[in-house]
C-alpha cells in the first residue's frame, strides 16, 4: 500500500474502524472523509511510509484485547456460580428422593396381605369340669343303648315269631352302628384337664367297641335262628361269640369305672355301675 503521509498529519482514534481503533488524519483529507482511518497505519507510527501490506488478519490493541478476555472470565463466572445455585445440595437431592422409598404403598399391602393370611386363634381349651360333663353326656347315651339290646336278644331267645326274630337282627345291627358313633365321639374329646382323664377314655372306648362287636355277633345269631321253634332256638357259635365280647365288653368297663368314680364324685355326676355302660 502506498505512503499517505503526504496529505496531512495523523492521530490516533480508539473509536475508528469499527471500534478496533487506528489512525486517522487530523485534518479534513481531500481524498476522502475527515476521520476515515488511513488503512496503512498502525500504533506506534506516524506519518511515512506504509506498513508492509498485512496478510488479511486483522489486528487489535492490546488494551481491548485485554478487556475481551476479562469479560469472557466474568461471563465464566456469573455461569458457574449460576449453576451452584441452581443445582440442588446433597441433603436436598436425598431429601427429595426419599419419597420414592418411604411413599411406597408396597410395606403397608405386605402387613394388610400378612394379616389376612395369618392363621386363627385355637380356641379355648374347655375347663376339667366342661371335660367331665361332655364324657358324662356319652354314657347318658350309651345306657339307653344298652336297653334296647337287652330287649333284641331276648326277642331271639323267645322266638316268638319269625318278624319278631327278623326285627330283633335289624335292631342288634343298628345298636353295633351306635356304639361305633360313640367311639368317634370319644375320640373327638380333650381330656386333658381330667385327671387319668386319656387312661378312662382308652378303657371306655375298648370296652365299647367290644359291645359292638357282641351286638354284631348277637345279630348274626338272629340270622341262625329263622325257623327256630319257641324255646327251641339253638345257641350256636355266633350267639357263643356275643356272650365272650360281652365278657370283654364288661371287663374293660370296670377299668373305666375305677378311674372315672373319682372323677364323677369331685365334679358331681351320676354314679354308673357296668350294667349301665
Amino acid at each position: 500500500m502506498s505512503e499517505n503521509h503526504g496529505n496531512g498529519p495523523m492521530r490516533w482514534d480508539e473509536h475508528a474502524r469499527g471500534g478496533a481503533g487506528g489512525w486517522v488524519r487530523a485534518s479534513a483529507d481531500p481524498q476522502g472523509p475527515p476521520g476515515e482511518p488511513d488503512p496503512g497505519a498502525g500504533p506506534g507510527q506516524g506519518p511515512g511510509p506504509a506498513p508492509e501490506p498485512d496478510s488479511g488478519r486483522r489486528t487489535f490493541p492490546k488494551k481491548h484485547v485485554l478487556l475481551a478476555v476479562g469479560g469472557g472470565l466474568a461471563f465464566a463466572a456469573v455461569v458457574l456460580v449460576t449453576a451452584h445455585a441452581v443445582r440442588p445440595s446433597p441433603s436436598e437431592a436425598g431429601h427429595s428422593a426419599a419419597p420414592s422409598v418411604s411413599g411406597s404403598p408396597a410395606p403397608a399391602a405386605e402387613a394388610s396381605t400378612a394379616a389376612d393370611t395369618a392363621e386363627p386363634s385355637a380356641p379355648p381349651t374347655a375347663t376339667a369340669e366342661e371335660q367331665a360333663a361332655a364324657v358324662d353326656a356319652l354314657l347318658e347315651r350309651s345306657e339307653s343303648d344298652r336297653q334296647q339290646v337287652i330287649d333284641a336278644v331276648n326277642a331271639v331267645e323267645a322266638c316268638a315269631s319269625a318278624s319278631s326274630v327278623a326285627d330283633a337282627g335289624t335292631a342288634l345291627d343298628a345298636a353295633a352302628v351306635r356304639r361305633e358313633e360313640l367311639i368317634t365321639s370319644l375320640a373327638e374329646l380333650d381330656l386333658g384337664e381330667l385327671p387319668s382323664g386319656p387312661p378312662a377314655a382308652r378303657s371306655l372306648r375298648t370296652g365299647w367297641q367290644h359291645s359292638a362287636d357282641a351286638d354284631r355277633a348277637f345279630a348274626d345269631w338272629a340270622a341262625d335262628a329263622r325257623g327256630c321253634s319257641p324255646g327251641s332256638v339253638p345257641r350256636t357259635a355266633s350267639y357263643r361269640q356275643g356272650v365272650r365280647s360281652s365278657e370283654l365288653a364288661t371287663e374293660a368297663k370296670q377299668d373305666f369305672l375305677s378311674l372315672w368314680t373319682p372323677i364323677s364324685d369331685r365334679y358331681g355326676l351320676p354314679e354308673r355301675d357296668t350294667a349301665q355302660l
